[in-house]
């Protein structure tokens, strides 16, 4: 049976290769030239069972591709599956990307705008298969299409012109056959799939099933062992910011007493790290309420986890000689600290700066603007200096 693989709620900017995969944007108003006459109505027959939050038929979506095959075609489960992890990277890409504290449509998407379908039609006819699944297996029923309507979720419905970081999507799939070779790919591809699962922003999913998906996102990711201690180690080795804030001379543990247990001052990322993993605990073990004191709200916590994780994969990236960290990159790990250290970050900072109506972007800001000044005085000393050189 033939099928075709496309995103209903993806509105892609552009074209976006990755690895094996292409994913077209589909504009029911303008043909794509690389696919065929009949292959594009049969399209456009498809996507007119999914509906905009209006209830018309939706003008955007993307279409999936796989190198050497039609967009429509019979495929096999490893080329679906291999296509499915490309996605999920695209997806992941496509998330580090968006901005906070932006209020703009156009930079911001969640992983629920990345869900892929996989319609198989019935030859000949104007049918589609229906593959529902189940606990005990699934069940197939075959339906017209013109009597199928499947609307938008409403989380997804704001995203429009949605891109991914192509370097960064470049990099993870150049990595990726470098750890299939090796066997290890498994844990990267867990952890990403943890990520993106812990960001669908759907009502539906609760702060602690977020939470429990992002810390063994970062568990994975890092190979530590499961104890709080272990896993903040080695965020703190991959994550290394120029300068670091120690917790005890934090604001959010001005009030603790020296714990001299400890055998050297610890940083306030790893005491963050310690505490994020520390209260998965409480989640895991099926308290929905944590039980334990927390110097970090839960809303805190799961933002800066998703701005971490990001940057820990593109930190691997760089050891292992994949990515080259962006201005953008290095103002985050710079900054993040700076965000934990932070009252009450998510709230507007008093005396907002301009349009800069958050904590995170005027720490963003302040370094981009620091570093500016940097650069100057070293290209006028490096000036003067040659200057004097000059016989």
């Amino acid at each position: 049976m033939i099928s075709i693989m496309f995103m209903p709620w993806c509105q892609l900017e552009d074209v976006c290769k990755v690895g094996d995969i292409t994913i077209l944007p589909f504009k029911r108003q303008k043909r794509l030239t690389e696919i065929a006459d009949a292959d594009w109505i049969k399209i456009c027959e498809v996507l007119a069972s999914y509906r905009d939050i209006k209830g018309d038929n939706v003008n955007d979506a993307a279409i999936v591709q796989i190198s050497g095959k039609k967009v429509i075609d019979a495929w096999d489960p490893d080329k679906i599956n291999s296509a499915a992890e490309l996605i999920s990277i695209a997806c992941f890409s496509a998330i580090a990307k968006r901005k906070y504290f932006y209020f703009c449509e156009s930079d911001y998407c969640n992983s629920d705008c990345f869900t892929l379908v996989l319609q198989k039609l019935e030859s000949n006819s104007d049918g589609t298969a229906l593959t529902l699944r189940r606990r005990d297996g699934c069940s197939i029923s075959s339906q017209s299409m013109q009597k199928i309507s499947i609307s938008v979720p409403v989380h997804c419905h704001t995203a429009k012109n949605i891109s991914d970081e192509s370097a960064l999507s470049e990099a993870l799939v150049s990595h990726r056959k470098k750890l299939l070779v090796k066997g290890t790919w498994g844990r990267w591809n867990n952890a990403i799939a943890c990520f993106n699962q812990a960001n669908t922003d759907s009502d539906n999913i609760r702060d602690n099933v977020e939470w429990v998906l992002l810390s063994s996102a970062f568990e994975h990711l890092l190979e530590a062992k499961s104890k709080s201690h272990k896993v903040a180690r080695k965020f703190c080795e991959v994550l290394c910011p120029p300068n670091n804030i120690l917790a005890k001379d934090s604001l959010r543990f001005s009030d603790d007493k020296p714990r001299i247990s400890d055998d050297e001052p610890k940083t306030l990322r790893y005491e963050w790290m310690r505490e994020f993993y520390r209260i998965r605990g409480d989640f895991a073990h099926g308290k929905l309420v944590p039980q334990q004191p927390m110097k970090w709200t839960v809303q805190e916590h799961l933002l800066l986890a998703t701005i971490a994780f990001p940057l820990v994969i593109k930190s691997l990236l760089v050891k292992a000689s994949k990515y080259i960290l962006t201005n953008d990159d290095e103002a985050q790990v710079a900054c993040f600290e700076g965000l934990a250290n932070t009252l009450n970050f998510l709230e507007a900072p008093p005396c907002p700066k301009e349009n800069r109506n958050s904590h995170w972007m005027q720490l963003l800001d302040e370094y981009n603007e620091k570093k500016r000044r940097e650069d100057t005085k070293n290209k006028i000393q490096k000036a003067i200096a040659e200057q004097e050189d000059y016989p």
